[in-house]
């Protein structure tokens, strides 16, 4: 009798040792989530596809990654309607780099069954797209600028560097944000605007240049992180560090370092992280999630369980707190 009951313990242990790898091993769902971004060689998108592998991830279906490594709007429309057309699209996230382009692009999705959620750059007004997760684009600009002020002692010239000829409707909020901001600090004006097309390189000579032909500039706002960089390599090279301060966007390993070594004042940051992670989860929802949360039926009623719009703040990184921010990385964190 103890025989039978030992093999019996070991048969139910071996399925249980079995039912734990089928568990360990379940396979993923083909229902494949997509991430869209220019500019894709970037490290700037790192935080944007571990949210979307890690949302994918904990939901059991695919994630793809994708886009086009420059900032050109045919480009873009190009990438986004092959994930369209792809049978297992269920979700899209994205920014609406080129909002009005865009635009047809979501309906079409929508029309197929396919929810579209922006993050950090809304869509046009009206937009059909499920849902937006970020911060307005226009306020990081007007945070840029207090920062520009705070740095300056609300004194003197600002340059303003950002990709100007790209038509991106975030670098125009990013600039509506900083004209408008500049209007408060009566000492300080922007006395250059200058087009680096995202490039470094072009940025320190275009910054160079404006350095050069205006006196008692204090301050250069980099409207990409390649702006920033290019703007220190300028003032170096004019040799103004200790004259004039650097504001910067995003937190790039380069921005950091910057930061440390004094060479950059400050860099806002957004959580992109957050919005693509919950933006995944709501496209899942529209799917898979209730459709009687407010009506028989939510679906006739054109009603979704997710919300319109998610606020989800921004990050002031500077010499006080660069150090947790620094060593850390979305390539090789554990």
């Amino acid at each position: 009798m103890k025989r039978i009951t030992a093999l019996v313990l070991v048969a139910l242990m071996l399925l249980g040792g079995a039912f734990s790898v089928f568990a360990e091993e379940k396979a993923v769902s083909p229902e494949t989530y997509y991430y869209i971004a220019p500019l894709a060689n970037l490290e700037y998108w790192l935080a944007h596809r571990a949210g979307l592998e890690d949302a994918c991830r904990e939901l059991g279906v695919t994630a793809k990654f994708t886009g086009d490594d420059g900032l050109d709007v045919d480009a873009m429309v190009a990438v986004i309607s092959t994930a369209i057309n792809d049978p297992n699209c269920a979700g899209i996230v994205m920014q609406a780099n080129f909002a009005d382009a865009y635009e047809p692009l979501v309906k079409e999705a929508k029309a197929k069954g396919i929810p579209v959620c922006y993050q950090t750059v809304d869509g046009v007004a009206g937009s059909e797209r499920l849902s937006f997760l970020g911060t307005d684009y226009v306020q990081y600009g007007r945070i840029m600028m207090q920062q520009a002020a705070e740095a300056t002692g609300g004194k003197g010239g600002v340059i303003v560097s950002n990709a100007l000829s790209a038509g991106s409707s975030a670098v125009e909020a990013v600039m509506t944000g900083i004209r408008e901001e500049v209007k408060n600090f009566p000492d300080m004006k922007i006395v250059a605007e200058v087009d680096d097309t995202s490039d470094a390189a072009v940025a320190a000579t275009k910054i160079g240049a404006a350095l050069l032909a205006n006196e008692g500039v204090t301050v250069v706002i980099g409207g990409q992180s390649t702006s920033a960089i290019g703007a220190v390599t300028a003032i170096k090279e004019a040799s103004l560090a200790d004259q004039v301060k650097v504001i910067s966007i995003d937190r790039d390993s380069a921005t950091l370092e910057s930061i440390k070594h004094g060479e950059i004042y400050s860099t806002v940051a957004g959580k992109q992280y957050t919005e693509v992670y919950y933006g995944v989860k709501f496209c899942y929802d529209y799917r898979h999630g209730a459709k009687n949360a407010f009506s028989f039926d939510d679906n006739a009623a054109e009603l979704v369980i997710a919300p319109s719009f998610v606020d989800t703040g921004a990050l002031i990184i500077n010499a006080d707190n660069v150090e947790k921010f620094d060593g850390f990385s979305y390539a090789n964190r554990k």
